[in-house]
């Protein structure tokens, strides 16, 4: 195939549309662990930063590579993983939505 009309604009793969709230098919059933959104975790290059990482998707930057991977699951993948209340048995869409109802059981 002949692609000449569009140039050599070239491809950078750092860069992802931050309204894609799924991979590039649609399909949010790839991931089978929530490990696995690290994958969206990088190194944030502005070494002025005191946050060391950064989200891949919309660069929400934080200094701890956890907070940065649940970000990922409660922004850009809501209800990809469901958490149960083991007390109250609530499903909970993310782990930040487990861990803020966890607290209204204290």
């Amino acid at each position: 195939d002949d692609y000449g009309q569009y140039g050599d604009q070239g491809y950078d793969g750092q860069m992802i549309d931050p309204n894609m709230t799924a991979g590039a098919d649609g399909n949010k059933g790839s991931f089978g662990d929530p490990s696995e959104l690290m994958i969206y975790v990088i190194q944030n290059t502005n070494l002025l930063d005191k946050n060391k990482y950064m989200c891949q998707i919309c660069s929400k930057a934080a200094s701890r590579t956890k907070d940065v991977r649940d970000h990922v699951e409660n922004i850009h993948f809501p209800n990809m993983f469901m958490y149960k209340c083991e007390i109250c048995f609530a499903e909970l869409k993310s782990k930040i939505a487990y861990k803020n109802h966890k607290l209204s059981h204290k």
